[in-house]
């Protein structure tokens, strides 16, 4: 008999691959009983000892009875008669099963392994010990004495983060959770680390934090704002993932590809799901950037299930933001010529209709190569297909005789079981990667239920399962059924609460929060069920834009899921879901001018498949309150991030009907359109927010008002007769802003105070509305507006006659813009270059780089910014007056046959790199 017994993380039994279900353990003491003999030695206590543990206020023979009923139902449960056994003075847990306990098998693996290859132990450990009986005396020195083993493996393999997820008030391994943002020079994220300390210490100690934070804090501080060594090209590119382990049986196939990628410029990685695909694309992805030095970014398609939305998609993960631009595939366009890159597209079957982008993209650049993964081929010109098989079944490959797939086993099975021995089992793990045809998501499936059962078991389980006709889609082809069979057999192994938060899982688009979870999840405390799930490699774990935890599904495992909700629980789950979505995103929009205001595009981003799911069904179910809510946040994230065309149809929608809508959420809609109206009419963006600034008055909402009077006033910058008008809005506006707070508002106010000032001729005033919102944008790492009052400066440093500190700026917000992937704000401030090369009498350098800025802006179908107009049409003319008409129009076409890229890397050459002055 095998049995499995669990105290971590939560109690649990399995006995011969059979849960014991929930509702067994209805007598406390007889729960009670098995975990208190499972957590001696042996599982055997003396009677009386026994006794004096589980009823210490009891005489010995008022509590002889209780232990008899105990024993009792502990046999009822565990359906075994010989379950517990009283024989003379003692009481043993099953003597006659091999039984195997989660807390030995981390407690051994933790004594056993050295602290720099702890990761299999700390793997065991999946929770505190029995955390359903905190205020149960027998079970307090051991759970203390696991955690503290537990916590010093995080301690000795530097896994700070998990360290502070378990133990928050660890001051230690906040201040090297800092030392490490100070090491990558994010002094944003460090402060914002800090900061988030320090608010703890006060909550939970009621004291500040101590004297190695406060000195770490100020080593923060005197850092730069945004520190040039660290600014590279697209350096927010969506970095190539490696896998979490090692790539078993792929090494022959990674250099197959490595060779079609030095021939062929598109490659198809095809096979089934679960074949391995994306785990052999990031193999061959890094071995390219070693051999090549080349770059690679990474594109999971899964993000997106509209094949209109691919461009899009691709542009935000090469680290581009499209801003005012319409056309995003023109803007890809641009951004992809003449660049050297490896870009993956992960998934790509299920926007195959997208295919014609990737041959076009190719044709872009003779430097670009495409990896694609997919089920189905692009059918494009140029494609050059591999077929990635299933792992091998017949021994020899792997470099200790063993079979691929078998390799594979052993370390799945390594890692959940520490004690396993391969050769014991060499046969039914054979005959088990043969079942399942050698696919690795079904081995990994498999192989993650070695903690229950052993391997005999299991293959006997396994087989039984891939042979019930139920678990398969008849329409699914012969090797595919394996996989579906597979986990439709490991599901039967998990308990009704496992199963139903499995099906609701399948809501979920992406990779999410904790907290996306909990709000699908009507049953308790979501964790228990969710760590099971994780431990069966039905959902994964991975990590989000700041190291959080997130979880997510395999495409195949969610499609399998969606498959098991009832019609009446899915509508449940969809509506808890869209609920969620808007509660995040309005929480955003409020936390946008405070704590979250250098994160919160990239927030949204993360979770913006979640968010187009939310609305798609909240659309189609006629909720509009609900599509509203979700619309109404969004409005500036459309500006900033170039999702115009779909911001204009979900706004759009919202006003045909907005006298039905809450007037607050119209409000916030009137302030999106007027975003969206901006870049082409500023008179239809200025009705707009008069409309939202009537309404956000009367409703009292005074931190809003402040900014719709903001972007109000912007909407003058064509008009000079209106600059009295203008400048009194703005007036109020920054008036309203300090009144309420909220440093990232008054920074955007003061630029477009400056933007107003400065096209006046008011100098001056421009100077002191820039560099206070320079020192604010500072303070806050916001390094988009960092760049942004530099750029300002700039220019005013121009009109004073200080061309080289104009220039210096100017190429210091131009690295910026480049390192962020703000191509648009590149191409408005390339040009600005021109006005200080003419100063200091290089005015034919000054035209070619016009010329550059000019050609950008066309290929990225956007308008030069109309605060930037009056200057630029300045410098031309004079340029023009000093090179003559002809020579500028030769140096002029000679700056549009640069590329963006071309173009930035001739003004931001080493010599700019080494220059160290101060900033304003």
């Amino acid at each position: 008999m095998q049995v499995a017994i669990n105290l971590l993380g939560g109690f649990s039994v399995v006995v011969d691959g059979r849960p014991v279900p929930a509702q067994a353990w209805t007598r406390r003491h007889a729960a009670a009983l098995v975990k208190v003999l499972a957590l001696r030695p042996g599982r055997r206590l003396p009677r009386e000892q026994l006794m004096d543990i589980l009823w210490p206020e009891l005489l010995l023979d008022q509590a002889a009875p209780r232990l008899h009923k105990a024993t009792h139902y502990a046999r009822t449960a565990l359906g075994v008669q010989s379950a517990v056994v009283l024989s003379g003075d003692a009481v043993t847990l099953l003597p006659e099963a091999q039984v195997v306990i989660d807390a030995e098998l981390f407690d051994r693996a933790a004594a056993a392994v050295d602290p720099s290859a702890a990761a299999p132990a700390i793997e065991l450990y999946t929770g505190d010990l029995l955390p359903d009986d905190l205020y149960e005396p027998w079970a307090d020195a051991e759970r203390q004495r696991l955690r503290m083993r537990y916590l010093g493996l995080l301690r000795a393999t530097g896994r700070w983060s998990d360290l502070l997820a378990a133990e928050p008030l660890d001051e230690e391994a906040h201040l090297c959770v800092v030392r490490q943002y100070v090491a990558d020079g994010d002094r944003g994220q460090a402060l914002r680390h800090l900061d988030s300390m320090a608010q703890l210490w006060r909550d939970e100690l009621g004291v500040e934090p101590g004297a190695a934070a406060r000195a770490l804090l100020a080593q923060v501080r005197a850092m730069p704002a945004v520190d040039p060594g660290r600014l590279t090209p697209n350096r927010r590119a969506t970095r190539v993932p490696r896998p979490p382990t090692r790539t078993v049986g792929r090494d022959r196939d990674v250099g197959r590809v490595l060779a079609l990628l030095d021939r062929h410029r598109l490659v198809t990685l095809l096979g089934i799901g679960g074949v391995g695909k994306t785990r052999l694309s990031a193999e061959v992805a890094h071995a390219y950037v070693d051999s090549t030095s080349q770059r690679a970014c990474y594109v999971d398609l899964t993000k997106v299930q509209d094949p209109s939305l691919v461009p899009e998609l691709i542009v935000r993960e090469l680290g581009i933001r499209a801003g005012e631009n319409q056309n995003v595939v023109q803007m890809l366009e641009e951004a992809l010529h003449q660049q050297s890159l490896l870009l993956v597209l992960d998934n790509f079957e299920h926007v195959v209709e997208a295919a014609d982008l990737v041959g076009e993209m190719v044709s872009w650049s003779g430097d670009l190569r495409v990896l694609v993964t997919s089920r189905a081929r692009l059918r494009v010109a140029g494609e050059q297909v591999f077929e990635v098989q299933p792992l091998s079944v017949d021994p020899g490959r792997d470099r200790h005789g063993l079979a691929d797939a078998v390799a594979l086993f052993e370390q799945v099975a390594t890692a959940v079981d520490p004690r396993f021995e391969l050769e014991e089992h060499l046969h039914d793990v054979t005959a088990i990667c043969r079942s399942v045809d050698g696919l690795p998501l079904a081995i990994e499936i498999a192989g993650g239920h070695l903690r229950t059962l052993p391997p005999p078991l299991l293959r006997q389980r396994l087989a039984s399962r891939l042979g019930s006709a139920t678990a398969v889609g008849r329409d699914l082809p012969d090797r595919q059924q394996t996989i579906p069979a597979t986990i439709d057999w490991s599901l039967q192994l998990l308990g009704p609460a496992q199963q139903r938060l499995f099906a609701r899982f399948a809501a979920f688009k992406g990779a999410v929060p904790l907290e996306a979870v909990e709000a699908v999840w009507d049953d308790g405390d979501v964790v228990d069920p969710l760590s099971v799930l994780v431990d069966h490699s039905l959902v994964r774990r991975t990590t989000g834009n700041r190291n959080e935890p997130r979880f997510a599904m395999l495409a195949l495992v969610r499609e399998h899921a969606a498959r098991l909700l009832e019609e009446d629980e899915r509508k449940l789950v969809a509506a808890a879901h869209a609920a969620y979505v808007a509660a995040f995103v309005e929480d955003l929009y409020e936390r946008r001018w405070t704590d979250a205001a250098g994160r919160w595009l990239d927030d949204i981003t993360e979770m913006l498949q979640e968010v187009r799911a939310a609305h798609d069904w909240a659309r189609r179910t006629g909720d509009r309150p609900l599509t509203a809510r979700i619309t109404a946040a969004l409005g500036a994230y459309w500006f900033l991030e170039g999702h115009h065309a779909e911001g204009q149809h979900w706004v759009g929608e919202m006003l045909s009907g907005e006298e039905d809508l809450d007037p607050a959420v119209t409000a916030r809609i009137r302030l999106a359109a007027g975003f969206l109206a901006f870049p082409r009419s500023q008179p239809e963006a200025r009705d707009h927010w008069q409309r939202a600034t009537e309404l956000f008055r009367a409703l009292g909402e005074t931190r809003l008002l402040a900014y719709a009077r903001a972007v109000e006033s912007a909407t003058y910058l064509a008009e000079p007769d209106q600059y009295e008008l203008a400048m009194q809005i703005n007036d109020e506006a920054l008036a309203l802003g300090r009144s309420v707070g909220g440093p990232a508002l008054i920074a955007q106010v003061l630029n477009i105070r400056g933007e107003l000032t400065r096209v006046a001729g008011e100098d001056r005033l421009a100077q002191a509305a820039y560099e206070e919102g320079l020192q604010i944008s500072s303070a806050l790492d916001d390094e988009m507006y960092v760049s942004v009052f530099l750029s300002n400066l700039s220019y005013l440093a121009d009109h004073r006659g200080d061309f080289e500190e104009a220039q210096r700026l100017t190429r210091r917000a131009l690295r910026i813009c480049w390192s962020l992937g703000r191509r648009l704000m590149a191409a408005w401030t390339i040009s600005q270059l021109a006005g200080p090369e003419h100063g200091l009498g290089r005015s034919e350098r000054g035209a070619v780089l016009i010329g550059a800025s000019d050609e950008a802006l066309r290929v990225l179908g956007a308008r030069r910014h109309p605060g930037d107009v009056p200057e630029h049409a300045r410098v031309v003319s004079e340029i023009r007056t000093a090179v003559g008409d002809e020579r500028y129009e030769q140096l002029y076409a000679e700056g549009a046959r640069l590329s963006l890229d071309q173009a930035l890397e001739l003004v931001l050459d080493e010599q700019d790199d080494r220059q160290t002055s101060p900033a304003p």
